[in-house]
């Protein structure tokens, strides 16, 4: 630190408060700037062990995920987390919930038995989950999950789902769109509960009658979209089909083609989450909902690392429309 201070021509307090980020004491912008080259010229780390022990501050955030590790998609989580906290010199430590209860809460205690500051609980889906066994007192932050427990209050982070499925069931209407479907996936799932109060609101702003709107559940695999969107076609003619995921809406249109009908030009589809290597892969690319994980998990560690105890309730992140080839207007006459 010697060296640093004698090499950006400042005092030994500044280099530490610059490469402490602390922002409570006043440092001139290009004081911080020639200290932070200084430093990194001379390849010089503060000791965040030594630091810790000093101040009593631990510099790791726990990640408690529920899948995440195998789903590369929703890892995108895990690197909004890491992005929010490395600037402060934080770490995280990531231990995922597999296998059984005791196997769970014995990873989550070698966790805790680090020192952590805190704990974010992280899931694939939206969904609630159970606090593991030791962690409760713990400072926590929950995304894309919240506590099984009802009432319980928490830090939680989540995608606006009701307006994404909103925007997902306005681009049908606006494009012209009257005989529109809604395939969701599992029923008393909390997204697709969301997503069909969204579809339902824009329907009735669009100045049409929801109860007419057929809506039909199934899973979130392309079998079940296929599945579903063949008993819809075979039936009638609709002319555009929401569905409750990307993969929901590539077994549509493998439905669609398997008809000899086109996509947009007989039904348009519009998927949701924008999956990578799904979505804008298929022919015709999909119109889609993009889910904001990485926005999600960045949020989640802004929130563990701010002054006092994380705000208590939902913190809603945006969704947003991605306009590709697979909506259009209907046909004339349809």
């Amino acid at each position: 630190m010697k060296d640093v201070a004698k090499r950006a021509g400042v005092s030994q307090p500044t280099v530490s408060f610059v490469l402490n980020d602390r922002r409570d004491v006043s440092v001139a912008e290009e004081t911080r700037a020639r200290v932070l080259e200084a430093a990194a010229e001379l390849n010089f780390r503060p000791n965040r062990a030594a630091q810790s022990l000093r101040s009593n501050r631990p510099y790791t955030i726990g990640v408690i995920t529920d899948q995440i590790v195998s789903q590369p998609y929703a890892g995108q989580i895990l690197l909004g987390i890491q992005q929010a906290v490395q600037p402060s010199g934080y770490v995280c430590y990531v231990v995922e919930r597999a296998g059984t209860a005791e196997t769970r809460d014995d990873a989550v205690s070698n966790l805790l038995a680090q020192g952590v500051a805190g704990v974010i609980y992280a899931s694939h889906g939206a969904n609630p989950i159970r606090a593991s066994r030791g962690a409760r007192d713990t400072r926590s932050v929950y995304v894309n999950c919240w506590p099984h427990v009802d009432g319980e209050q928490a830090c939680v982070v989540l995608a606006d789902e009701y307006a994404g499925g909103a925007l997902a069931a306005t681009a049908a209407f606006e494009a012209g769109h009257r005989d529109v479907v809604f395939l969701g996936g599992f029923r008393d799932d909390y997204a697709c509960h969301e997503r069909e109060r969204g579809f339902v609101d824009a329907a009735t702003r669009a100045g049409l009658d929801p109860n007419k709107l057929r809506r039909v559940y199934g899973g979130y695999q392309i079998g079940s979209g296929y599945q579903l969107a063949l008993a819809i076609l075979r039936e009638s003619a609709p002319t555009a089909l929401v569905c409750g995921n990307d993969r929901m809406a590539v077994g549509a249109l493998l439905a669609v083609h398997s008809l000899g009908l086109e996509c947009p030009r007989d039904v348009s589809i519009i998927g949701y989450d924008d999956q990578p290597d799904i979505a804008d892969q298929v022919h015709p690319a999909l119109t889609t909902v993009r889910l904001p994980h990485l926005e999600m998990g960045a949020l989640a560690g802004r929130l563990m690392l701010a002054d006092g105890d994380p705000d208590p309730g939902r913190h809603l992140v945006d969704c947003e429309l991605v306009v590709r080839n697979s909506l259009a207007a209907p046909r004339a006459g349809a």
